[in-house]
């Protein structure tokens, strides 16, 4: 009962703000309850979230609602390379997701889809020889003039990359995928890869992925920062929030 009290009231005190934090929640609870102790805020907090009324988004940092996360699910085409690259190469970590899971983001841009194999730097190069067995328009770290002049017109085009370390992963049914907050780091740090993305179709689907699902502001920035990329995804962030600073 207090929980259900506690899931209204806070949706409406809270009802016109994007995002805020521990001490927001415990101010909140102590108007009511001046003596409240921090250990029973937490509390409160995490049974909010695990029914959905709350959602994390950061350290420290909620919204309102259900965590909705991106799942870049592959297609059976999809599958059976990554099945097959897994059984050959049992030991090493790699992920895989196809630009078609990015269609609901897009809304000018127009290019043809590629599946990226992303995998340990020492198993790049046996990593594309092996699937290229299969699928010849399968491309090895290609620079943006190859991206241009034959990957972005070739059938099922496969391309295999390094893995950067720590990326931000998720595994689903078996499969490594990459989380939301990777995919939006590396289409702003891969620049030969997405080129074809200007600063404006950028936003866009920036804009459209944070609107759309719980995107993890620290492990974005984290990432960002790993591939030398923060302040821009700042500037990024900054300008959705009506921040140009």
């Amino acid at each position: 009962m207090r929980i259900k009290k506690d899931n209204n009231k806070i949706s409406q005190y809270f009802q016109d703000q994007t995002s805020f934090s521990t001490n927001d929640l415990f101010d909140y609870f102590a108007q009511t309850k001046p003596d409240i102790k921090r250990p029973t805020v937490n509390w409160r907090i995490y049974k909010l979230v695990q029914q959905g009324s709350l959602k994390r988004i950061g350290r420290g940092m909620y919204a309102l609602g259900r965590a909705d996360c991106f799942v870049p699910v592959p297609t059976k085409k999809q599958q059976t390379i990554i099945a097959r690259t897994r059984k050959q190469f049992p030991l090493i970590t790699f992920c895989c997701w196809h630009t078609s899971a990015l269609k609901e983001f897009f809304q000018h841009v127009a290019v043809s889809d590629f599946l990226l194999v992303e995998t340990e730097r020492e198993a790049v190069e046996a990593v594309s020889h092996f699937i290229k067995e299969t699928h010849p328009n399968t491309f090895q770290e290609p620079s943006q003039p190859m991206m241009e002049n034959f990957v972005l017109d070739s059938r099922d085009a496969v391309i295999v990359k390094s893995l950067v370390s720590e990326a931000p992963l998720q595994e689903v049914d078996a499969v490594i995928l990459p989380t939301l907050e990777k995919i939006l780091v590396d289409l702003v740090a891969d620049t030969e890869t997405f080129f074809f993305l200007q600063s404006h179709e950028m936003l866009n689907i920036f804009e459209s992925a944070l609107g759309k699902y719980t995107v993890n502001r620290d492990r974005l920035l984290r990432y960002a920062k790993r591939r030398n990329k923060k302040e821009e995804l700042q500037r990024i962030l900054n300008q959705i929030n009506g921040n140009n600073e």
